[in-house]
């Protein structure tokens, strides 16, 4: 015969395994999405690639972005589709984009009409765009410039005759400013 006292864990146990898997379920429902950006910096032109590592949304849904800038503007958006637990990894191109400090907005949006669904969580990122330094990599130096050594400006100033213009000045017409640390 079955000792009745040994059996009763049993019911206690489930109810315990139950439970947990419960608030387990209940607190990832209300979690806060999370997004990865790299690289959150480069170049109006010609652009750049971000990869985009999220989790956290409703799952097999849609979540909408959109680059906001420093003006309040919207000048690109997207869509990526959830997978099974809320996720995605994918890649956008970012192009143009004038130069600014973007928060790229991430949120549900399980209709697709381009505005986030009511009470959805909104995550953002921030991306920096940096200006192309624009330098003229055909500028001309004259080598051949001439100084008048006999100019009089002031009595006590010398001018020097023999000035030297370095004509080989190299100019680098792909020089991109830097993103910030």
């Amino acid at each position: 015969m079955y000792n009745i006292e040994k059996l009763s864990f049993i019911p206690a146990a489930v109810a315990i395994g139950i439970f947990s898997l419960t608030s387990i379920m209940f607190l990832t429902a209300f979690a806060e999405p999370k997004v990865d950006l790299s690289p959150t910096c480069g170049p109006a032109d010609p652009g750049f690639n971000i990869v985009i590592n999220a989790n956290g949304f409703k799952a097999n849904s849609t979540v909408g972005w959109k680059f906001v800038g420093s003006d309040s503007k919207i000048p690109l958006y997207g869509y990526f589709d959830t997978n099974s637990t809320g996720g995605f990894n994918d890649v956008t191109y970012a192009d143009d984009l004038k130069p600014d400090h973007y928060k790229m907005y991430f949120a549900d949006d399980s209709d697709g009409d381009g505005t986030f669904d009511i009470g959805a969580k909104k995550v953002y990122a921030n991306v920096t765009v940096n200006a192309n330094e624009a330098v003229n990599a055909n500028e001309t130096v004259n080598a051949n410039e001439t100084v008048n050594a006999n100019e009089t400006v002031n009595a006590n100033e010398t001018v020097n005759a023999n000035e030297t213009v370095n004509a080989n000045e190299t100019v680098n017409a792909n020089e991109v400013i830097p993103c910030e640390k």
